[in-house]
């Protein structure tokens, strides 16, 4: 890690034509989807609605809730949020509202990452290209205009690693880095995991520094001194700041619950530590989405992912490599662009770039190359021209900018134009449900659904979710034996008046037209988005 860490007033061009590209990307993205859908405001992913819905019962006065009046968990992002109600109390309105923090976040995560990038290598030059090579990846502008937690949780991320970089150089461990961290678990349950390899990992550097030590001063230290000097070691302070930040949400879960966890766990998650045929779909299909992001910077990742497992940073190479191995351990699926791995996205980048200054390093070396990246006291941007001392060399890194750049940049219009039909589909499908279900059920109607969000933040009635988020009781029934007799007796004894589901999620259950009649429903034509190309409303009649 460089000395030369620390942004300053020269960083700031370098910082403002980073921004100035990721708000030209966003408008891009905007402006593409504002047109798709003739004029339409919308999200690309049903979940944006259901922090929505969350929000505004939180700001309401309804607490932590889904149907007003039932506590639940099913939150994963209790900081999003908590930041989604503050906007709708201030008079924001979704989903315009939410799509403006999560874009400002976007924002910060590109910040976040050009100060990772410089406190890791020392040069603007880095940190403006990881920077770039973040901002111009069509993964994370979706994700900057999803309204969804992506963005904070990476930006979050990102300034907690930075933080614990820099205490691991002094073998400390300070209250504000266990701050951070504990806010980004707050922002996503990922956030626990970090803060555990972040643990491990300063344990591991007083391991090293203490066995470097004793080599020096050749003086053996005994078993018991050994582990007695680690123990002392321990951040015991900071773990405790992070358990009573996390604490309250943990208990809140436990308590509406019976779980430490948000639902979401419980309902999707089948930990496993046996290496199936779904825990290599997963790790293939990370690769794939890793590839894609910039091909270019595949073997410098690889580079640099291997040699900061020995240096001062490890963190970053636990953190991109533990995340994926989690939830291919426990059974997930990567879908929806990968979005649960976009988190990694900016990591992935600054090990990348960090990886491409080795190999340079190492050409320099061995007389392969004349050229080097612009000095880290460089106050503005690299220029070239005619008589410039040093010319070819800025040369010769401006265009390897633009080679990078440019392998991430290639997917842009096909991102956008898969984020303007996923904010069509969205609203051609639920949003377009939801008001069907407000205009034609009773307002006091009990509704079943499979996908929870804009349906029931338009439509405002009570819901009992199929998926098992907010309704977690529900579980056993999904999970029994025969699914569709349980299930229909679950849903009798809950008092469903209608279900509204895909039927290739249910089948058993949409071919019980003895209980289920059929009054309406809604057809994608090429989906890129949604669970199903249909999605139907039936009337439920428990007696028949």
């Amino acid at each position: 890690m460089s000395e030369n860490a620390r942004c300053g007033q020269g960083d700031w061009p370098w910082l403002a034509s980073l921004l100035l590209v990721g708000c030209l990307t966003l408008i891009a993205f905007a402006l593409n989807a504002y047109s798709f859908t003739e004029g339409q405001d919308g999200v690309p992913l049903d979940d944006a609605w259901i922090h929505f819905q969350f929000a505004r019962n939180l700001a309401r006065g309804d607490g932590l809730s889904f149907n007003p009046g039932q506590p639940t968990s099913g939150s994963t992002s209790p900081l999003w949020t908590l930041l989604l109600a503050a906007v709708y109390l201030v008079g924001g309105r979704f989903p315009v509202a939410g799509q403006a923090l999560s874009a400002v976040c976007y924002l910060a995560m590109l910040a976040a990452t050009y100060a990772l990038g410089k406190q890791l290598t020392g040069h603007r030059w880095a940190a403006w290209l990881a920077g770039m090579v973040v901002g111009l990846n069509g993964r994370m502008v979706w994700a900057g205009l999803s309204a969804l937690e992506v963005c904070l949780f990476a930006a979050l991320s990102l300034l907690a690693i930075g933080a614990h970089l820099s205490d691991r150089r002094q073998h400390r461990y300070r209250l504000r880095t266990a701050a951070l961290f504990g806010l980004a678990a707050l922002s996503r349950p990922e956030g626990y995991l970090l803060f555990a390899l972040s643990v491990a990992d300063h344990i591991w550097s007083i391991l090293r520094a203490t066995h470097h030590e004793s080599r020096i001063t050749n003086h053996e230290l005994s078993f018991t001194s050994y582990v007695s000097r680690l123990i002392r070691q321990v951040p015991l302070l900071p773990i405790f700041l992070f358990v009573l930040i996390v604490l309250p949400y943990l208990l809140f879960s436990y308590h509406t619950s019976g779980h430490l966890l948000p639902n979401t766990y419980h309902a999707k998650a089948t930990f496993s530590l046996l290496p199936d045929r779904q825990f290599r779909d997963f790790l293939s299909a990370s690769a794939t989405y890793l590839i894609l992001d910039n091909p270019l910077l595949l073997p410098f990742f690889l580079l640099g992912l291997i040699l900061l497992l020995f240096e001062r940073v490890s963190l970053l190479s636990l953190w991109c490599i533990g995340l994926p191995l989690a939830y291919a351990f426990m059974r997930a699926s990567l879908y929806q662009h990968g979005r649960y791995l976009m988190v990694l996205v900016p990591c992935n980048a600054v090990v990348a770039v960090w990886g491409l200054l080795k190999m340079q390093k190492v050409a320099q070396r061995r007389g392969w190359l004349r050229w080097g990246a612009p000095p880290a006291s460089t106050g503005h941007p690299p220029r070239v021209r005619g008589g410039l001392r040093g010319g070819q060399k800025s040369a010769l890194a401006i265009l390897a900018s633009l080679l990078i750049v440019a392998g991430t940049a290639w997917r842009l219009p096909e991102m956008a134009g898969l984020y303007a039909r996923n904010v069509d589909d969205i609203n051609q499908m639920h949003v377009r449900l939801g008001h069907w279900v407000k205009e034609n059920t009773p307002p006091d109607a009990v509704v079943a659904l499979n996908d929870i969000g804009a349906i029931a933040y338009i439509s405002e009635r009570e819901v009992v979710d199929l998926a098992g988020l907010v309704t977690p009781e529900i579980t056993p029934a999904l999970r029994a034996p025969g699914q569709t007799q349980p299930l229909i007796d679950f849903l009798a004894r809950r008092g469903v008046e209608y279900v509204v589901i895909f039927p290739n999620w249910f089948p058993g259950l949409a071919a019980r037209d003895d209980v289920l009649q059929e009054v309406h429903r809604v057809t994608l034509e090429n989906r890129t988005i949604t669970g199903g190309e249909t999605m139907v409303v039936y009337r439920a009649d428990w007696r028949r």
